[in-house]
């Protein structure tokens, strides 16, 4: 668990003097069927992609490729990784794969800490395919645990939208009286060393919120932050080391990326398009730019790794060629003519949803990029859930019976109280087979 240096309500002096001091000690210490027509190129027509793994044969250029299915996503704060966690889980859940849970009741395995062996639940064999939970990347940790041949997925947000996310998700500006103006993150930028809280991990490494806290996430030391060729070096070891980092601004071109480059269908890319663990809180229409350059010094290394793989993601668009932005079109429009249809059944509460009716039923033609294929009230259920009925669902399906024959005590009490968010015991048992409690 995190555990607060001090109470927020100390002095300003003692804050900034303890986060200095926490620097010094870490020192060099890591989203009608003529829209679908529309959108589709000829038949005759074989798409020129360039991406790894996929070749391509016949009239219709159909795709021969090898389905990625070992992967780790490196889930960052506040930069829609929650709504890229529920595809990845719906994609392992369907695909029957064994995913690296945590120990915890939560979305954290060994965050804020470098993960451990205790910080995740044993598997029935001891291997793995998927983990999608909140860690500190650490590639050699991970290289550990996971298969040679996976692939590792990042996803990056402007840092100033991801700072303003922080601030709503972690209530900070409720911290500091002199921050609940109408725009508590200007006022935090006019001094931020002024109100920065650190905290202290159980290995005694500091981080904070509020300043690189995506580069945290994925490995860099906050006493390396001023340290130029530092941080150089470590945003070429994050582009050797991830295969792909999604970008939340652009993200249809980056899910279709993904797409191609795990060799997977349009349908297994699907999301719900409101968004997840949503708080709602008032946002800009535009940054101010001086704001942001204020940003930009304070949060520097954000900055670099998200200028740098935002340029990254278009010369990997760039490459992929003409038919690129014709599958992101279709992406699109599929994804709306699925949310109203999903709208339609989606009834209230969730246990009355009549998994059978013909509400919801709808079908995607065939195109050049995926076969035919349906959607219905089961898939839109599945759009539907949470990361927490996700976590439940895999927790009982994927690992629940060997753990409890064999496992700990604190193994089954994990499993055991894991609670869904949206699911109830009716589409457990319909739709998941999980029948009761009992059934653990």
């Amino acid at each position: 668990m995190v555990t607060h240096m001090a109470s927020s309500r100390m002095t300003t002096a003692f804050w900034g003097c303890t986060f200095l001091g926490f620097l010094v000690f870490v020192g060099i210490g890591f989203i009608s069927t003529n829209m679908y027509e529309n959108s589709m190129p000829s038949s005759n027509w074989a798409p020129p992609h360039k991406m790894p793994n996929r070749k391509f044969s016949g009239t219709r250029g159909e795709e021969i490729c090898d389905v990625k299915q070992n992967f780790v996503f490196v889930k960052v704060h506040k930069a829609g990784g929650t709504t890229a966690t529920c595809i990845f889980q719906r994609f392992g859940y369907e695909h029957n794969l064994t995913f690296v849970l945590p120990m915890k009741i939560n979305s954290e395995v060994g965050w804020p800490n470098i993960l451990k062996r205790e910080d995740f639940i044993p598997s029935a064999d001891g291997t793995f395919n998927v983990l999608v939970d909140h860690t500190v990347y650490h590639r050699k940790l991970l290289d550990h645990i996971m298969p040679p041949d996976t692939v590792y997925i990042a996803i990056l947000r402007h840092p100033l939208a991801q700072l303003r996310s922080v601030f709503n998700g972690y209530g900070l500006a409720k911290r500091f009286p002199e921050l609940k103006g109408v725009d508590p993150v200007a006022s935090f930028l006019k001094d931020p060393e002024k109100y920065q809280i650190p905290y202290v991990t159980k290995s005694k490494a500091p981080y904070t919120l509020s300043k690189n806290f995506m580069a945290y996430d994925l490995g860099f030391p906050p006493g390396l932050f001023d340290d130029r060729s530092s941080v150089d070096e470590f945003v070429q070891k994050i582009a050797r080391e991830i295969d792909l980092v999604l970008i939340l601004e652009h993200f249809s071109e980056s899910l279709v990326l993904l797409r191609r480059m795990m060799c997977w269908t349009l349908k297994d890319i699907l999301y719900n398009v409101s968004p997840k663990n949503l708080k709602e809180y008032r946002k800009p229409t535009t940054e101010n730019a001086s704001l942001v350059e204020a940003h930009r010094r304070w949060s520097n290394v954000d900055y670099i790794l998200y200028d740098y793989f935002n340029a990254t993601l278009w010369q990997k668009i760039q490459d992929e060629n003409n038919d690129f932005h014709q599958e992101v079109r279709h992406f699109e429009n599929v994804l709306q003519s699925m949310t109203t249809n999903c709208t339609k059944a989606n009834v209230t509460p969730v246990s009355t949803w009549e998994v059978n009716n013909a509400a919801g039923r709808q079908t995607i033609p065939r195109t050049a990029w995926h076969d035919q294929f349906d959607i219905d009230p089961h898939l839109c259920l599945k759009l539907k859930m949470e990361w927490q009925d996700w976590e439940y669902v895999l927790k009982k399906k994927h690992v629940h019976r060997p753990m409890v024959k064999n496992g700990t005590d604190i193994v089954k009490s994990t499993i055991q109280y894991t609670r869904p968010k949206i699911l109830d015991q009716t589409l457990l048992s319909n739709v998941f087979n999980i029948t009761s409690e009992q059934d653990v």
